[in-house]
């Protein structure tokens, strides 16, 4: 007898982005949003992983390393779209965009890459900006699921 392997197709778009209920910090609730897959970065001074996190209050940039906002260079561009700068930084680890949040989606589902540039611990010696790139492809089909996610 041999054995039988079973192989499931994993779609690497189905990977990136998952629409489902998170607690949001800012809005204090659990709400519906598409998460990204985890990444991590080096803060400067130590690897801290890092999610996106949208839905219709805007983007959230999570973290678990304090956010340096003192030099207005934390933001980001869609592919050869314009620098977004951030809204505000909430309880000094997420970083908030929310006015902009119908062009972010909209740049989210026509893009293919989102490039972040951060900046990390204020009370700290400076450890300049870091960039991280994350991957928009599978964002639209995520972003459909976004109704049925709760």
């Amino acid at each position: 007898m041999f054995p039988i392997v079973l192989f499931a197709r994993v779609d690497a778009a189905d990977v990136n982005w998952t629409a489902k209920p998170v607690f949001d910090p800012v809005k204090d609730q659990t709400v519906c949003m598409l998460e990204s897959v985890k990444k991590v970065l080096n803060d400067g001074y130590q690897d801290t992983e890092i999610v996106l996190r949208v839905g219709e209050h805007g983007l959230r940039v999570v973290t678990k390393s304090n956010i340096d906002a003192g030099k207005g260079d934390i933001g980001f561009q869609v592919d050869e779209h314009e620098f977004l700068p951030m809204d505000r930084v909430y309880l000094e680890q997420t970083i908030v965009f929310e006015k902009d949040t119908a062009r972010i989606i909209e740049q989210f589902k026509k893009g293919v890459r989102a490039k972040f540039t951060l900046r990390f611990w204020p009370t700290y010696p400076d450890t300049g900006s870091k960039t991280l790139t994350f991957s928009l492809i599978g964002f639209t089909k995520a972003y459909g699921d976004l109704a049925n996610c709760g």
